[in-house]
């Protein structure tokens, strides 16, 4: 491995092996983490990209002491809620280096309770850490499932934001595609492990409800804990989309960076606002949000209201501490 490994983001851990003990190391350059929405396969697309594969002795002997875990920020969220777009707009404060769902800590969620991949998790924090010459703060996009993770990330890193969405619009978001609830589905189980009984949940529409509040319920935990003491915040994606430079300013505040002067006219510029989140080439802004958005409101009428009765009843069974805050998260504020 280079000489420069243990302090350059240049050499991004692409996955790892825990039968083998072995792992993937690639050689990325700045352009190639903005580009990206998910440093997966989908990364390697656009060019050839050089690596090597290291078993996890010579990637330990490689990396030495870590760059500051206090550096390493993070954007979770509860998945299709605008976290892509988000990411991409924190990218333009100078400073950010902007990390979408790395595939190492996919493999850490899947793995939690195994104890050959959670000791992974050290190294795969230190080689978050790492940045460019110009980079002041790594702000981590994981996939949503990770924030099944985050009470065992969270401890020795910098600050954290859940992004989310209301119910009603995240039902009318994830009920639209097949595709989009079997990947929720799929992950109920690590989703609810150890988490609060709930009333039980037959429907699409329900059992998506349940996924909702038990990512609402435990970030309300995680705010709870001391020791995370004003290092949390959420933030409503609506109000990203009503005002999105200052929405996105006190974010960034929060992470303890500045915007700088001519924010909003760097994000016009960008044309971030107009272009899909995700794949920059397809034009996608809030008005063609809406629009989608109301047609699978009305397509999936039934589906929704399944969701949102189940939700109010679950909330019922909570302690009014939770649920009256909770309650105001179902639908779109006015």
């Amino acid at each position: 491995l280079p000489p420069d490994f243990s302090r350059s983001a240049a050499y991004p851990l692409f996955a790892f092996d825990t039968g083998e003990n072995r792992a993937w190391v690639l050689h990325f350059e700045a352009d190639d983490y903005r580009r990206a929405s998910f440093l997966d396969q989908r990364a390697l697309g656009r060019r050839d990209v050089s690596g090597w594969t290291v078993d996890r002795a010579e990637l330990e002997a490689a990396l030495g002491p870590s760059a500051p875990l206090r550096e390493v920020h993070w954007l979770f969220h509860i998945g299709h809620c605008g976290s892509s777009l988000v990411s991409r707009l924190l990218d333009l404060v100078p400073g950010v280096l902007g990390l979408r769902e790395p595939l190492p800590l996919l493999a850490l969620a899947h793995g939690r309770d195994n104890p050959v991949a959670a000791s992974w998790e050290p190294l795969v924090l230190a080689l978050l850490a790492r940045g460019f010459v110009d980079s002041r703060a790594v702000i981590v996009k994981p996939t949503s499932v990770v924030t099944t993770l985050a009470d065992r990330l969270l401890p020795a890193t910098g600050r954290a934001c859940l992004l989310w969405v209301d119910l009603h619009t995240w039902l009318a978001t994830m009920l639209r595609d097949r595709h989009l609830i079997e990947g929720v589905l799929s992950t109920e189980p690590l989703r609810l492990a150890q988490q609060r009984p709930l009333p039980p949940a037959e429907t699409d529409g329900a059992r998506l409800a349940r996924a909702w509040l038990v990512e609402q319920l435990r970030w309300l935990g995680l705010t709870a804990d001391p020791a995370l003491a004003g290092r949390l915040t959420d933030l409503d994606f609506a109000e990203v989309l009503r005002d999105p430079a200052p929405a996105v300013a006190r974010l960034a505040a929060h992470y303890g960076l500045d915007v700088p002067e001519d924010w909003a006219q760097r994000i016009k510029a960008s044309e971030l606002l107009s272009r899909y989140a995700k794949d920059g080439e397809a034009h996608f802004d809030a008005n063609a949000r809406r629009r989608e958005l109301a047609a699978a409101a009305e397509k999936h009428a039934d589906g929704i209201a399944d969701g949102m009765q189940w939700a109010k009843a679950a909330l019922d069974t909570l302690d009014d501490g939770d649920s009256a805050p909770l309650s105001l998260r179902l639908r779109p504020r006015t």
